[in-house]
């Protein structure tokens, strides 16, 4: 046998022998191993990165919505209604309701006729009777809720002895609220109301500034939705009764700190210095809403038309204006409506006062009410398509590039504007918000109430199996399907299971391509080693005769096929290495902007590196790059090991 050092001077010989295949080869199979190594570095340093910036938000939480199932019965809120007990119900109530108000009216010396009130039961188009929906005098709420309010509106307790059976980490809820009925919360311009009149379409759609708070939900949130997204220090707020803290979308900060939006074509550079001064500057904002009551708006409203038909008819000799007219009141200082004029005689004041009096009996608002609300911003969220255009909508649906498939997979939703609880349950003046905090259920398909509820699951599989197994989907006839199921149930706040998806899917796709790259490279090495071994068949004999044997032939042949995958294991590496730098440079800054904006986390140091290391993952590479070139040395080195010397040489 001979030495292990003739062995490596002879494997290196063939090395040299024929450089231009030796270094094609090479080439050709560093850049299928180089592509697989950059593709683990760059995957493996996205998902690293998407990973540190998950933690900080809600993106890395596997939260499920639940709510109850609609009735199985898509007729049940018909028959509800058709219920002739409750039809004749709601006619002995309403009789006792009008005659109530006529001896009212009797009294305080008012015209008062049933014609002007609505009963709250109709005829149906087959002749019978039915419940009024629109009862302004809410019998039909009233008992609907008689009938519904004693069976509890959720079985919270069911829920979580469901939800323990797929390993829940835990359950909360938040609670949603509106302001009062026919109350509005008006936003302002450059710190003044814009008065409008709503039953003027030009008027109503000229200068409205959209309003930094939706007044139609106002929903307070628990700490395991909302701290995420708390500034440092609550932004500054206090528990002083002066301001509601609230959670606002950066995209609706922006426009209260009257910035333009950043266009398309803005830099990374831009977009990351643009988040940098939003989060400075929100940090301790404070805005301001008007309130207004429905007496209070109706007033606003009356002093508009009123000065619209007087403008209308101010050169008409017979027009004779109203004996009571209302002006409207400074815009900057959120006031009720002031007289500006009354002519009324003493009866018509003593009638108007009477109806008053009436009206309060009945459950109506008599009195005016406004005054500022002011909020003060406490935390920031990511941009909601809530608060964009529907042409902006469609951009961002429409993944155009890497970026907006970032964007797209990235990008956390729900939480919107929020208020935190332990923020609220902190105020010393929460009966003065009464009015803004308001919900009063319908009852139309059984008790309801006003509490959106939460469950956390410790994994994606056990969320997603949670909702496959308990939830149902709504049909079209407001039926859910599969028939029995007792929930409703949808991953909310994020795409974290589809983030998780992804990675795993390109941990398959990198298998995959691995088994396809070497059978290419082994194919190119096969090639190439067969060839050389080929060519050496003489030299083989020669050595054969002179005393090698097989085991040393064999021997000067595997080194020679280590040494060759160990040339393309090393440039491999260097050209993944390259690719996955080169990447980084170009692309980090950019997908680093765009991660900030879809998690909406408040840590702007962090960013999106292009370049990680798996070790076992990149191990496994060059394990396989090794493994490829001993496979494509086997049959040829078998098959020239097995042949006659002594022929090779008379061939030769």
């Amino acid at each position: 046998m001979i030495k292990l050092t003739d062995v490596a001077i002879l494997s290196l010989t063939k090395l040299r022998s024929r450089p231009v295949r030796t270094a094609i080869t090479i080439i050709l199979a560093s850049l299928l191993f180089g592509i697989l190594v950059a593709v683990s570095l760059v995957s493996t340093g996205i998902f690293h990165s998407i990973n540190d910036f998950r933690k900080d938000g809600l993106t890395s939480r596997y939260i499920v919505s639940v709510s109850n199932a609609p009735n199985d019965n898509p007729l049940a809120l018909q028959n509800t209604m058709r219920d002739p007990a409750l039809v004749t119900e709601a006619k002995k109530r309403y009789e006792k309701l009008v005659q109530a108000k006529t001896a009212e009216a009797k009294k305080l010396n008012i015209s008062y006729s049933q014609i002007n009130d609505q009963p709250p039961y109709k005829q149906t188009e087959n002749g019978s009777e039915s419940l009024a929906l629109n009862d302004p005098n809410g019998i039909t709420r009233e008992l609907l809720k008689e009938k519904f309010s004693t069976t509890p509106a959720f079985d919270d307790k069911n829920l979580s002895e469901i939800a323990k059976k797929y390993h829940a980490a835990k359950l909360f809820s938040e609670q949603q609220f509106a302001i009062a009925k026919g109350s509005s919360l008006a936003p302002l311009a450059d710190g003044k109301e814009v008065f409008r009149e709503t039953s003027n379409e030009t008027s109503a759609n000229a200068n409205n500034p959209q309003p930094p708070v939706n007044s139609s939900s106002l929903t307070i949130t628990p700490p395991e939705i909302s701290n995420p997204f708390l500034l440092a220090n609550d932004g500054g707020w206090q528990p002083d009764g002066k301001s509601l803290p609230i959670i606002l979308p950066q995209n609706t900060i922006e426009r209260l700190l009257a910035m333009d939006k950043l266009p398309d074509s803005a830099s990374a550079r831009q977009k990351l210095d643009r988040l940098k001064t939003v989060r400075e500057r929100a940090s301790g904002l404070t805005f301001q809403m008007c309130y207004r009551n429905d007496v209070s708006q109706t007033q606003i409203q009356q002093a508009l038309q009123q000065q619209r038909e007087i403008s209308a008819n101010k050169n008409k000799k017979d027009y004779q204006k109203p004996s009571l007219i209302y002006a409207l009141p400074d815009s900057a200082k959120c006031e009720n409506a002031r007289v500006a004029s009354d002519t009324r005689t003493a009866e018509e004041k003593k009638q108007d006062a009477n109806q008053k009096l009436f009206d309060s009996k009945f459950g109506k608002n008599t009195e005016p009410s406004s005054r500022f609300i002011s909020f003060k911003i406490v935390g920031v969220s990511p941009t909601t398509e809530d608060n964009l255009n529907p042409e902006q909508i469609q951009n961002s649906q429409q993944a155009r590039n890497a970026s907006d498939i970032i964007n797209n997979l990235l990008k956390t939703d729900g939480i919107g504007q929020a208020i935190p609880r332990s923020l609220y349950n902190k105020l010393p003046n929460k009966a003065d918000y009464a009015d803004v905090f308001t919900y009063t259920p319908l009852y139309l398909f059984g008790n309801e109430d006003n509490i959106k509820r939460y469950v956390e699951f410790t994994s994606a599989k056990d969320a997603q199996k949670f909702i496959d197994e308990q939830s149902c989907t709504v049909q079209y006839d407001n039926t859910c399907q599969p028939k029995g199921r007792q929930y409703q149930a949808t991953l909310a706040f994020s795409n974290s299971a589809a983030i998780d998806d992804m990675q795993r899917l390109v941990n398959s796709w990198l298998s995959y391509g691995m088994i396809g790259v070497m059978i290419l490279a082994a194919i190119i090495m096969w090639t190439t080693i067969g060839r050389t071994i080929v060519d050496g068949r003489h030299e083989t004999a020669v050595f054969r005769a002179i005393g090698f044997k097989r085991i040393d032939i064999t021997a000067i042949y595997i080194l020679y096929t280590i040494i060759l995958s160990t040339f393309i294991a090393i440039c491999a590496a260097v050209i993944g290495f390259a690719c996955a730098h080169i990447l980084d440079n170009q692309f980090s800054l950019d997908l680093t902007a765009q991660a900030q904006y879809s998690f909406g986390g408040l840590d702007l140091a962090k960013r999106i590196n292009l370049v990680g290391y798996d070790w076992n993952q990149l191990l496994a590479i060059i394990t396989a790059c090794l493994v490829t070139g001993l496979l494509s040395v086997v049959l040829p080195l078998i098959r020239n090991v097995r042949r006659s010397p002594i022929q090779d040489m008379r061939e030769e």
